[in-house]
């Protein structure tokens, strides 16, 4: 059986809202180095994809990121270890993440105070 065509309504004109706009400063475009200079912004070679590359290659990072990965595949071999029967992913999938958030933490909290303890002798022997 074939279908009904159907028509459709005409759309109804809408009316534009009037909104106040403010008013724009100066309508004369500056120079690069004029809006720099103004905005007390330097322009710096590094774009923040950049920066980002370098923290992931830092070996602070791929240390820590270490010390989560091998929390994390420690506690799936216990998980599985311990429980031969049938055991859900999903415990173990949680029980890993819980493990390798707190291992990066701390050896995140062992860095920081490595380096504050480092910060706080060299105010000592300028002293």
């Amino acid at each position: 059986m074939a279908k009904k065509a159907t028509t459709r309504r005409a759309a109804k004109p809408r009316k534009k809202a009037s909104k106040a706009r403010p008013a724009r400063r100066s309508t004369t475009a500056k120079p690069a180095s004029a809006r720099s200079k103004s905005t007390g912004r330097t322009e710096s070679p590094k774009t923040a994809a950049d920066a980002l590359v370098d923290l992931l290659e830092s070996p602070l990072v791929a240390d820590i990121l270490a010390a989560g990965a091998a929390a994390a595949l420690a506690s799936f071999t216990h998980h599985g270890l311990s429980r031969r029967h049938q055991t859900t992913t999903r415990r173990a999938l949680k029980e890993a993440a819980k493990a390798a958030g707190a291992a990066m933490g701390a050896r995140l909290s062992l860095e920081l105070d490595e380096i504050l303890e480092s910060a706080r002798e060299a105010r000592r022997e300028q002293a």
